[in-house]
């Protein structure tokens, strides 16, 4: 326990050293931030349950992010990241110490940035984005009726400046793998985007490279579009994915689409997500949603989320949100769930 505490005395210090240092160079920041995103849950599905939960319409997280000016526009920077369930004080991510986000790498204003570690895959950024919900609360990406994979170790990603009106993202993720073939596990995957004004296009593709040498590739194919008329917001998606999961017969279409409406300080929202394996009977699921959110301030804001989810005779699909999980359900049963929370940033 001694050691403990001294070694815990040591780390608080170098912190606030640290932060002290990089406080006293105007080249260089470091900023601590984080979100804590608490809700209760009324729902049903095999069960009528109640629960209080964490990561409503965001993950409870904890960061450090940073940069050093390097002269003439370039920066090395730097992220770290840690999910956290704050319903219970433990880590997310599986007890990933930084789960969300780890990585390092340099930025150029001509040139973009190349960037190294754990990091978000180009598709789910893709779809996070054209996501009315975000990827949180009410979303079809967070129930699994749309398929997603968010985040790979090991990777490389390019992010290009802004070239006009268009964007792009690669990646490249090494699955260093011990037997097999010695590109399994591997992702090859990049997006490119549109962004003229009021109106956003958006494309990504991905390739999950089989886990074992019997195994199939796994591919991904995401178009997304969304134009802001101002007094409110259309967007959505469709998606096709082969091999969900290495399984061939899990070949899927996916579609998405939402509207976001702004009153006042306000914003309501409307969605609909659907999914289903092609060939498979029973394998249909559609998520419908509702909600709502208040700020209260820059960084607090109140939500309510009205879901529900029909299940295909094969599906059991729940309305998960950002973290936190839906009422549990068997193959066939439709589920709903409504979720009023608070979510507070700094």
């Amino acid at each position: 326990m001694k050691n403990q505490l001294h070694t815990t005395s040591v780390l608080a210090l170098a912190a606030l050293l640290g932060t002290t240092a990089f406080s006293a160079s105007a080249q260089s920041t470091v900023t601590l931030y984080g979100i804590l995103d608490m809700y209760v849950q009324y729902g049903k599905g095999d069960r009528t349950e109640t629960s209080v939960q964490s990561g409503g319409i965001s993950s409870s997280r904890l960061g450090f992010k940073g940069s050093e000016d390097l002269g003439n526009g370039n920066k090395a920077i730097f992220t770290l990241e840690s999910g956290i369930l704050a319903d219970t004080g433990s880590y997310a991510q599986g007890g990933l110490a930084f789960g969300r986000q780890a990585w390092v790498g340099l930025s150029s204003s001509t040139y973009g940035a190349l960037t190294l570690g754990r990091q978000y895959v180009p598709q789910y950024n893709t779809l996070d984005a054209a996501d009315p919900f975000g990827t949180g609360a009410g979303s079809a990406a967070e129930s699994g009726v749309v398929s997603t994979i968010s985040r790979a170790n090991n990777s490389v990603v390019y992010t290009s400046p802004k070239w006009g009106d268009f964007s792009g993202t690669a990646m490249v993720a090494m699955g260093e793998t011990t037997t097999g073939s010695t590109s399994n596990g591997n992702i090859y995957a990049g997006s490119v985007k549109y962004a003229p004004g009021a109106l956003t296009l958006e494309a990504a593709v991905s390739q999950f490279k089989r886990a074992t040498n019997t195994a199939p590739d796994v591919y991904f194919g995401l178009l997304t579009a969304g134009y802001d008329f101002g007094s409110f917001k259309l967007t959505g998606g469709y998606q096709q994915v082969y091999n969900l999961g290495g399984n061939p017969a899990q070949d899927r279409q996916e579609a998405f689409a939402g509207v976001l409406v702004p009153v006042g300080k306000d914003t309501f929202s409307a969605g609909v997500g659907a999914g289903k394996a092609k060939d498979v009977d029973g394998s249909s699921a559609t998520q419908w949603t509702l909600g709502y959110t208040h700020p209260l301030s820059k960084r607090t804001k109140l939500y309510g989320f009205l879901s529900h989810i029909n299940n295909g005779s094969g599906t059991a699909y729940t309305t998960t949100a950002a973290t936190g999980l839906g009422p549990t359900t068997s193959l066939g049963r439709d589920v709903s769930a409504l979720l009023l929370g608070i979510r507070h940033a700094f």
